[in-house]
């Protein structure tokens, strides 16, 4: 091949314009100079409704719902419960339950999992018990890879999770490692002014309740015409009220619940994502972290 001669590539510069950086072969494709999360928006918009559907009744129907029975009203002479008194002897996921103790519910406090060794492993055992062949993270690892929005094999992708749910950042203001999106969603916080936010997990509810710790304000308001069915509840917990309410879904597992949040933290993040499931619309709204978008702050059901 004969060389160009200097003129020769100055013209061909001249005309194609100079590049901003040295490329390889790789790099003429079309969206070479994208961000990754400028390619990502391309992707979500490439998703429809209804395969965000099909992928959400998927992983929804891959665990069956647990015998789970709850009551929330008023009966005279009894104290107010969520869960009916022949639940007393419910048995939870251990792998979830084993990283209740690592954590502490006041924010501004450094997590334990920060610095332990043994939260550490909980947490990898955890995220490969809800990871298992045919259940509903490996159905959301599928429908990721086919769309585009995860690139990596089945170990990388449990590594996304880990980070993407335990990664340990500050909520309360301040450089205290305080929070992650695992424990504002699953088990629940404390702000400096005494007030609860997230939790929006039954098992964790019900643990809780369980233990004394747990107390209806009100009646719940369930919704059960939708599928799946979703509780609103008022309550104090630990002594401090959250006066506004939490939602949660009713009877799932973990895995399920993880996997549903995750899929629409990918496809549509920062706004409903809206499912219907055909007995009803259910929006799962999920919220990024405002310093760090790749980390989840919150999710949970709610309903248009």
């Amino acid at each position: 091949m004969v060389p160009l001669k200097p003129l020769a590539v100055s013209l061909l510069l001249f005309f194609w314009g100079f590049p901003s950086k040295a490329l390889d072969e790789t790099d003429w494709h079309n969206d070479a100079f994208l961000h990754d999360e400028e390619q990502h928006i391309i992707q979500r918009r490439a998703i429809n409704d209804n395969e965000i559907r099909a992928t959400a009744l998927q992983i929804w129907n891959s665990v069956k719902d647990l015998n789970v029975q709850y009551d929330g009203v008023t009966h005279k002479g009894k104290p107010l419960k969520l869960f009916t008194e022949n639940q007393r002897t419910l048995r939870l996921d251990p792998y979830f339950t084993r990283l209740f103790g690592f954590y502490s519910a006041r924010l501004g406090v450094e997590d334990g999992c920060v610095r332990s060794i043994g939260c550490k492993e909980a947490q990898n055992r955890f995220i490969e018990n809800i990871s298992q062949n045919n259940g509903p993270i490996s159905i959301l690892y599928g429908f990721l890879t086919k769309k585009g929005l995860f690139k990596g094999d089945y170990k990388a992708f449990k590594e996304f999770l880990k980070t993407m749910w335990f990664e340990p950042y500050n909520r309360s203001g301040g450089t205290v490692l305080d929070s992650s999106g695992f424990e504002h969603v699953f088990l629940g916080e404390i702000t400096k002014k005494n007030a609860v936010v997230g939790l929006h997990n039954w098992m964790r509810m019900y643990d809780e309740e369980l233990g004394g710790r747990f107390h209806l304000n009100e009646n719940a308001k369930y919704f059960p015409t939708a599928k799946p069915s979703v509780a609103d509840v008022k309550f104090t917990w630990n002594g401090y009220q959250k006066t506004q309410g939490t939602t949660f879904f009713m009877k799932k597992s973990p895995a399920v619940e993880i996997a549903l949040y995750t899929l629409c933290f990918k496809v549509q993040p920062d706004k409903p994502c809206s499912i219907n499931f055909g007995a009803g619309v259910v929006n799962v709204m999920t919220k990024s972290l405002a310093s760090q978008k790749s980390l989840i702050s919150t999710a949970y059901p709610e309903f248009p």
